[in-house]
């Protein structure tokens, strides 16, 4: 899996938004089809891929030039909910 980690400035604080998404989309194609509307105000804070078992953040994204940031990446994906609980 691959993943993109957007960037939303709010006055003086910063919030993070994690999108992971299939190997078979591209970082910079995804990144422009949702800055065009739905994350239109967020900037790109880093980029990778992850293992669905783990959710370890590793490498990085050639088409965006930006590296994961395995610290920060690894915290917020794993405090987000991606569904748990729902059919």
């Amino acid at each position: 899996m691959k993943y993109i980690m957007f960037k939303k400035e709010i006055n003086d604080m910063s919030e993070l938004i994690p999108v992971i998404f299939p190997n078979k989309l591209v970082h910079k194609d995804v990144a422009d089809a949702l800055q065009k509307e739905v994350l239109k105000d967020c900037t790109i804070h880093s980029a990778g891929s992850i293992s669905p078992l783990n959710l370890l953040p590793e490498g990085g994204s050639e088409t965006l030039g930006v590296k994961c940031n395995p610290e920060t990446d690894e915290r917020v994906i794993k405090m987000n909910d991606y569904g748990f609980g729902y059919l």
